[in-house]
């Protein structure tokens, strides 16, 4: 915003008074209007102790009261066609607080005047209705929600846009954002009104869409001024205000709509324009009553014609049902034989398997006796060998011995050797009993992991079935 020590220099600026033009035209008007009889005195000095009471420069008795009462009776004096109105008083405190006396009077005739304030409040403020209207069809453009909300309780644009307009958001809302919303409307005109409430209404949309009507009402009166008094939510008012896109070609087409309006309610009292108005709604309601009911009709057949093809397909579908539950029904029937068979297979295959279990135990069991009865006639066969070699190998020694160490052809060598044969025909007999005990065991491994393999293949066989 615009520098506090530099805001009474840019005001004028921006509402084209100089020194001279305020020397030449608005002084003299100043004094001359000053010393008419005001018919809006009263009002005035009403409005006095209403307007900033909180304010020390405004307090009863001071100066700044008694400036305030004189450039509102100079403007009611010099502008007898709207003279004085309340909440102007609000406008004249604002800007009396950076300007001197005459200078605060001569750029709120400019407000007035050129800024076309004024309008607002001529013939039966007109003007502030057309706002009203041109504000309601903004915030039907551009948040439709909020707008049907306030069409769902009956709140109606003036109810809370009255004081924004009349006073130029300064009556509520804290003088640091005033000020600055005096800044933009004096740099970009009367369009200012309509953004500034736009942002109001846009920040304050979600709190607004979950009230009724008195909550509304409460809130635009205490809760909304009261937000802004923080001033990061006065920057963030002032910036969405700023990006509020208003256009004229809109605005023109709401203007035409609103004076049509006028213009309609106008005629309408006179008793034969309100009779044939009626005659001619009477006529459109009677047409459209038609239209709409040709439209029912057409709409009535097409519907019996589609519900007579849903109908069909719906026939044609439960047919295609039955048949699948029939098939299901066959097949299912199919599945609980197959599963009886396959149960009865399965049982058969685990006596099957546990005979040959317990058969096969037994028999190694026997092998494993047998080898062992060969292992105790091959060690008892052993140990007699070993014995009868070792006297006979004594009886070698002495027959040498007598004989002188003459070779002779002794009998127990031959009974040695035959012993010998005797040994390892038996110890041949255990490798065989040993090689056939090892493929018994081998057919018996697999002989089990062939029975596993069977019932694993019947048992997914089942599941397959039972799945489908």
């Amino acid at each position: 915003g615009i520098p506090n020590s530099l805001r009474a220099t840019v005001w004028m600026r921006l509402g084209g008074l100089t020194e001279e033009l305020i020397e030449d035209k608005y002084r003299h008007l100043y004094d001359e209007s000053r010393l008419k009889e005001c018919p809006h005195e009263q009002v005035i000095i009403w409005d006095l102790n209403r307007t900033f009471p909180g304010n020390e420069y405004f307090r009863e008795g001071k100066d700044g009261q008694e400036k305030l009462y004189r450039v509102c009776k100079s403007y009611a004096g010099a502008d007898q066609e709207v003279g004085y109105c309340q909440g102007l008083s609000f406008i004249v405190a604002v800007l009396l607080l950076h300007l001197e006396e005459e200078k605060a009077f001569a750029l709120f005739s400019v407000v007035m005047k050129e800024y076309q304030f004024r309008d607002m409040f001529k013939k039966g403020f007109q003007m502030l209705q057309l706002k009203f209207y041109i504000l309601e069809r903004i915030i039907e453009d551009q948040m439709p929600d909020l707008w049907e909300h306030f069409q769902k309780h009956e709140l109606n644009t003036h109810m809370y846009a009255s004081q924004w307009f009349l006073t130029l958001f300064s009556a509520k809302f804290p003088l640091g954002l005033v000020y600055r919303i005096v800044d933009m409307f004096l740099t970009e005109g009367p369009d200012t009104l309509y953004k500034v409430a736009v942002s109001l209404l846009k920040l304050s949309r979600n709190d607004l869409i979950s009230q009724d009507f008195e909550e509304m009402l409460k809130y635009f009166r205490v809760a909304l001024p009261k937000r802004f008094m923080n001033k990061k939510q006065g920057q963030k008012l002032l910036s969405t205000a700023a990006s509020v896109k208003i256009k004229p070609g809109k605005v023109a087409v709401w203007e035409a709509q609103f004076h049509q309006i006028q213009d309609e309610k106008r005629s309408l009292q006179d008793p034969v324009r309100r009779a044939e108005h009626e005659l001619k709604l009477s006529r459109e309601n009677n047409h459209r009553l038609e239209q709409e009911n040709d439209m029912l009709v057409l709409h009535l057949t097409q519907n019996q014609v589609n519900m007579r093809h849903q109908l069909d397909e719906l026939e044609k579908r439960n047919l295609e049902l039955k048949r699948d539950l029939a098939k299901m029904t066959s097949s299912y029937e199919e599945m609980v034989d197959s599963n009886s068979v396959l149960s009865s297979e399965i049982e058969r295959t685990k006596n099957l398997y546990h005979s040959s279990l317990i058969e096969g135990d037994d028999e190694r069991a026997r092998h494993k006796l047998t080898i062992k009865e060969y292992h105790n006639m091959c060690r008892a066969l052993e140990e007699r060998h070993e014995k009868e070699k070792q006297e006979l190998n004594q009886e070698v020694i002495e027959i040498k011995a007598q004989v002188g160490g003459k070779a002779i052809d002794i009998p127990s060598e031959q009974r040695l050797r035959e012993l010998e044969m005797e040994l390892a025909k038996t110890k041949l007999c255990l490798v065989e009993a040993n090689c056939k005990a090892q493929e018994y065991e081998h057919k018996c491994t697999t002989l089990l992991e062939k029975l596993k393999h069977y019932e694993t293949g019947v048992l997914n066989h089942l599941k397959a079935k039972l799945n489908r």
